[in-house]
């Protein structure tokens, strides 16, 4: 059958595939090397070439290319080439970057981000994905612009923090106390979330997370089940709850002194790319959070649990009460309002 297949295509049969190929390339706007770019744009991230954020990059790459008729061409760096989230984000307010990829972190730069970071906002992944295509969030979005001089063009929520320990399974409230979590070196809102789940908040970097686990100078941490696979975390820990506590999202930014600078229909071109590569992104992660991921941890003989509504609640009311009356002082009572407000409604409907 190869065989056969080979001289078929090599033959009067492959001219014509391919000249089908080359005439369907032209009239969807694949970009031929005829055409110079005007805009080069190298877009860091921080995932795996595999990751679902990175697929979702390359989703727009190949969108962008084709609908700019090559106007546009992109080069995606993934595993953090062009530094963390953190440095992509002061790259692109110096206008070093045009485009990078941003993700949570951005609740520490711009305090009035924070509010949506706020524990056990969201019911689910939807839930979370909706809110980002809110008018709320759009304002939100607009106010960082003016104030940072970054968008976001499209956002993609990748999961909710989960509970990963070396230590002792995570069934009560009760099981958290004195539990050494990881927490972002600079993340307030998280360290607060901690100390209010009675857990010991202790700043570790990404890259010494694993380490840090083994060799015992942190317990765990909360991150999505996808991110344990990824980083191989049931190496050195092989206990898991499911109680979905900080929503986490993936942003597309852009700088947006760059972004005015192009022509309306490049803007939109970015704009349609972005959305396309976010919901990419979202189905992606969703289903290895849900599925894959959980199979793998459980493979590997992490022992899993998932909180019930009763526990999760009581985890819940302490968080909050823990950290809301400092979120409102310091990301504004209005702002924590309005997107608590936002949320309700959401789930209401």
């Amino acid at each position: 059958m190869n065989d056969l297949m080979s001289c078929l295509l090599t033959g009067g049969l492959g001219k014509r595939l391919a000249a089908t190929a080359v005439g369907a390339a032209l009239a969807i706007g694949v970009p031929t090397a005829a055409v110079a770019a005007q805009y080069n744009l190298k877009i860091g991230c921080i995932e795996s070439p595999s990751g679902s954020n990175t697929r979702g990059w390359k989703t727009f790459e190949q969108y962008v290319e084709a609908a700019s008729d090559g106007r546009i061409a992109i080069e995606i760096l993934p595993s953090g080439q062009l530094g963390d989230t953190q440095q992509l984000l002061e790259g692109l307010q110096l206008g070093i970057h045009k485009m990078a990829q941003g993700d949570e972190t951005i609740t520490s730069a711009y305090k009035p981000m924070m509010a949506w970071f706020s524990p056990y906002l969201f019911r689910d992944e939807l839930s979370m994905k909706r809110f980002f295509e809110s008018d709320t969030f759009a304002e939100l979005n607009d106010d960082m612009a003016k104030d940072m001089g970054v968008r976001a063009l499209a956002v993609a929520p990748y999961g909710f923090y989960d509970f990963i320990n070396k230590k002792r399974d995570i069934k009560t409230l009760e099981d958290m106390k004195g539990l050494k979590l990881r927490t972002l070196p600079n993340s307030q809102i998280t360290i607060k979330t901690w100390d209010a789940l009675d857990a010991s908040a202790t700043p570790v970097a990404w890259s010494e997370i694993y380490t840090s686990i083994r060799t015992g100078v942190i317990d765990g941490l909360g991150h999505t089940p996808s991110i344990m696979v990824d980083q191989k975390y049931y190496e050195v820990a092989k206990h898991v709850t499911l109680d979905q506590s900080m929503g986490v999202a993936n942003m597309y930014l852009v700088n947006e002194n760059f972004y005015e600078s192009l022509p309306a229909d490049l803007q939109a071109v970015l704009k349609q790319g972005a959305e396309l590569a976010a919901n990419v992104e979202f189905g992606i992660a969703s289903y290895r959070n849900r599925v894959t991921a959980l199979e793998t941890l459980s493979d590997e003989g992490v022992k899993i649990y998932a909180l019930p509504a009763d526990e999760r609640a009581r985890f819940k009311k302490a968080a909050q009460d823990g950290v809301t009356p400092w979120l409102k002082k310091t990301s504004g009572d209005d702002n924590v309002e309005a997107v608590f407000d936002a949320v309700e409604q959401i789930e209401s409907n």
